[in-house]
């Protein structure tokens, strides 16, 4: 039993540890981002969790150490709860400006993306560092106590998300945008001298729009909650098939449609 245990702590670490290469790609991305030293939190941050997915193997098999970085993770997880806060208390900031003109919209919405972008990022980590908890337990501590944070940080983010959404279709009608179209209508001055012509031809009420700020608006109305889904599977309960072959010990995960993949350790 304890062997089956570490073939499939580490065949789901393995799992966490890609998981977790496309966060680190996705922070790579945010582009603009002032606050270096908020980056580098992050960044470290990241690190830090990858390198307990990298080192599976030596890990599982020392006990001391794997003990070790179970608690290291509780740090680790208190380490992402503060910029994960963080990040939703300045996308709340930003939902609270109702009366920006479509230039200061335009200029917040990089603004609200960068943040959108780490807020994202962090509740993915604080999920894989569950993971890695309860992967590390091999089973000795239930999925239920190793996720018990999830549920709070995933509200947070959900009602930051309902705030910014609110915050989005508000300035979209106030703003007379068409994301659809790529287009917004004509204020001030340019809307003056566009008045008559746009009597004849509704299209000349209206000016384009930057593709990549309708896919912006967009993003950021539709948030990402629906990303997180909360695994409380009791992986160490199922039944597992243990197959030894040359010297090497094979799990093989049951797939819902019925296929089979080979881990080996």
């Amino acid at each position: 039993m304890g062997i089956a245990s570490m073939v499939v702590g580490q065949y789901y670490m393995t799992q966490i540890n890609a998981e977790l290469n496309v966060i680190s790609d996705g922070i790579s991305q945010i582009q603009n981002f002032q606050d270096n030293e908020y980056r580098s939190r992050v960044f470290s941050l990241i690190a830090h969790v990858k390198k307990i997915a990298d080192f599976q193997i030596e890990i599982l098999e020392n006990e001391e150490l794997r003990l070790s970085k179970i608690s290291q993770l509780d740090s680790l997880e208190e380490e992402c709860t503060q910029p994960l806060g963080q990040a939703n208390l300045t996308l709340t900031g930003c939902a609270d400006k109702n009366s920006l003109d479509y230039e200061e919209y335009e200029n917040a919405l990089v603004n609200v993306q960068n943040w959108f972008m780490y807020q994202k990022s962090l509740l993915d980590v604080l999920y894989k560092i569950s993971d890695l908890r309860y992967t590390l337990h091999l089973g000795a501590v239930s999925r239920e106590q190793c996720i018990a944070l999830l549920p709070t940080y995933t509200k947070q983010v959900s009602d930051t998300q309902d705030r910014l959404a609110a915050w989005h279709s508000s300035a979209v009608e106030r703003l007379g945008i068409e994301i659809e179209e790529n287009r917004r209508k004509r204020a001030g001055f340019d809307r003056a001298i566009h008045y008559i012509p746009g009597l004849f031809n509704d299209d000349l009420n209206f000016r384009g729009m930057e593709e990549k700020t309708a896919n912006m608006i967009t993003e950021q109305k539709n948030g990402h909650e629906n990303c997180h889904q909360m695994n409380t599977s009791e992986l160490y309960s199922d039944n597992v098939q243990i197959i030894s072959k040359d010297g090497k010990l094979y799990y093989l995960p049951e797939i819902k449609d019925e296929k089979k993949t080979l881990s080996h350790s």
